[in-house]
């Protein structure tokens, strides 16, 4: 990192506690990104590793402990003694709710099959930016329902 260009601190103290700092290389660019990220964080199923761990990051970032984890990006996380379930039921009827197909009938197969589709048959999409964002909420949606990945795979 490297000081800022016109930044010289007051007197010959030398530079502040939190002072600012350009960063020349960018940590999420690199190859090794993913792998530095998680050396900095751990997870622990030991109650005082876990505070240990929250009062030495509290002591240099300021914390709010917001408790267990509920909800993350659209995820619905819930714990129980057979272990962790996760689902994205609510981001599911927001995406109905936006379409208008929330009181539509679940089907078992998703997409009629042996559907063969052609970029020149039928009429073009007069609102091009709303399929775009229903695609990448459907392709999002896959995190959870690998079962709908052939089906957005066919319309993206």
């Amino acid at each position: 990192m490297t000081i800022p260009q016109r930044y010289s601190p007051k007197g010959d103290k030398g530079l502040p506690h939190n002072a600012v700092c350009k960063v020349n290389k960018s940590l999420y660019g690199l190859k090794q990104a993913s792998r530095q990220w998680y050396a900095k964080f751990l997870a622990s199923n030991n109650e005082l590793v876990v505070q240990s761990l929250k009062s030495s990051l509290d002591a240099k970032f300021m914390l709010k402990d917001l408790g267990p984890l509920r909800f993350f990006l659209g995820l619905e996380v819930a714990r129980t003694g057979r272990g962790i379930s996760v689902s994205q039921r609510p981001y599911v009827l927001q995406i109905l709710a936006d379409t208008g197909y929330l009181g539509c009938k679940p089907t078992a197969t998703p997409m009629e099959v042996n559907l063969k589709l052609n970029q020149d048959d039928g009429e073009l999409f007069s609102y091009i930016s709303l399929y775009r964002r229903l695609i990448g909420k459907l392709l999002y949606l896959i995190i959870t329902r690998h079962d709908l990945s052939y089906v957005v795979n066919k319309l993206s």
